[in-house]
């Protein structure tokens, strides 16, 4: 009884191990908040803004792959596409696919990129990656900017990062358009939302990478919308990484810098990409991501757990064995007539006896060997009784008509004719 309660106390655990980590989990990735995915409803999601563009007939695509996917996935237009990034990344660009993009800008597609270096949203903290991720997509730098000083140098410092410290209410931002362009036509502000602090820094690049100066931001005049340019294809760069997301995109003029975007940069037939695979929803395994995964540890330790409990509560020790006995000629003729008896019914094993016993008799006195009875010889043999005989005879009518006959009776009748004939 205790075995059996134990094994049921086991199998509930064992239950509710498995709904916890694989069925009763929200969020996958074990986050409190959500990442901008574009198939993310949530506040920091881009599902408003994926919805928006497939309402206008835009064609939306996200990509699960790396960067090289681009260029390999036949129906998506070798040129004239947009895709939507946002810094930083929750998966670091590796350089190789960093280079297959860079390609792929150069050959007439767009890079839209949200980075938080204006304010720090949730999902983008800690931040130790953003420098990073940003000059190897754009070739864009910066560094803290303080008022009053002078340009910075080509050596960007890196800025020390925030305590994460979330504040009590999130910190609004905004920019304003610096001069007319296509990009910021009808545009008079665009805000974002901080829920952490966020310093001013200026992004700059070197003198071979050309930058224009799109917008600026109302508190410290630093440019906050840039655009640049790497072979036939266009760069497009906010300082504030949740414009677009679905808290934001509908307040001021996001809307509407998105559609200006979207106008000046997507080529007819050209899609909308969202890079969802570097804000963690991979079509590819990716082993970092599973030995790295929580769950995985979690579901490693309960098991652990339950199999010391099962050891412990409900196994004993085997008792000891005795040494097995020695085989002897008793013990072969045994297991040897038990397998004939498994084998062979009673009439079968009868009909054989019969047979064999008369076939010996024929052979000694030169008769055809064919297993007939030889009851007239047997009754003129002076040595046998004839008592012996008639039992004989009486089994050997009884197996003829059908009936059961006595297997043993029948072996002691052979064997004391054999010894008689002998």
């Amino acid at each position: 009884m205790k075995d059996r309660w134990l094994t049921l106390l086991l199998a509930i655990g064992a239950f509710a191990a498995f709904f916890r980590f694989f069925i009763g989990s929200v969020n996958p990735v074990g986050e409190e908040f959500s990442r901008p995915l574009s198939t993310e409803s949530r506040a920091n999601g881009y599902l408003a803004m994926r919805e928006w563009l497939a309402a206008q007939g835009v064609p939306v695509d996200e990509l699960r792959h790396r960067y090289g996917w681009l260029s390999e996935t036949p129906g998506i237009p070798e040129r004239g596409n947009i895709l939507v990034t946002t810094i930083p990344l929750k998966r670091a660009a590796r350089d190789s696919e960093v280079e297959a993009l860079r390609e792929w800008i150069g050959r007439g597609n767009a890079l839209v990129v949200a980075a938080g270096i204006f304010d720090t949203p949730e999902w983008a903290m800690p931040d130790f990656g953003t420098q990073h991720a940003l000059y190897q997509l754009t070739r864009l730098q910066f560094r803290q900017f303080e008022a009053g000083e002078s340009t910075p140098t080509d050596e960007p410092e890196l800025p020390a990062p925030f305590p994460a410290m979330r504040l009590a209410e999130p910190k609004n931002g905004s920019m304003h358009p610096v001069g007319d362009h296509t990009f910021t036509s009808g545009i008079g502000k665009v805000v974002a939302q901080s829920e952490y602090p966020a310093g001013v820094f200026e992004v700059f690049s070197g003198w071979w990478e050309p930058v224009l100066v799109l917008m600026a931001d109302d508190s410290s005049g630093s440019g906050a919308l840039w655009l640049t340019w790497h072979g036939e294809g266009s760069i497009l760069v906010s300082a504030y990484g949740s414009v677009f997301t679905n808290k934001m995109v509908a307040k001021a003029d996001n809307a509407k810098l998105l559609a200006n975007a979207v106008a000046h940069l997507l080529a007819p037939g050209g899609h909308v990409i969202f890079d969802d695979l570097h804000q963690g929803a991979s079509s590819l395994y990716d082993e970092e991501a599973f030995f790295g995964d929580p769950r995985l540890h979690a579901s490693f330790w309960w098991i652990i757990g339950l199999w010391l409990l099962w050891v412990l509560g409900s196994t004993r020790l085997p008792p000891p064995v005795a040494p097995p006995q020695p085989v002897r000629e008793r013990s072969f003729l045994t297991a040897a007539g038990n397998l004939f008896a498994r084998t062979l019914d009673r009439r079968r094993a009868a009909e054989r006896m019969f047979v064999n016993f008369f076939n010996d008799q024929r052979r000694a006195i030169g008769e055809p060997v064919n297993g007939q009875p030889l009851w007239e010889w047997l009754r003129a043999f002076g040595a046998v009784p004839r008592s012996d005989v008639d039992a004989l005879a009486r089994m050997h009518a009884d197996l003829s008509e059908g009936r059961r006959v006595d297997l043993v009776e029948l072996h002691n009748c052979l064997h004391q004719l054999r010894k008689q004939l002998a």
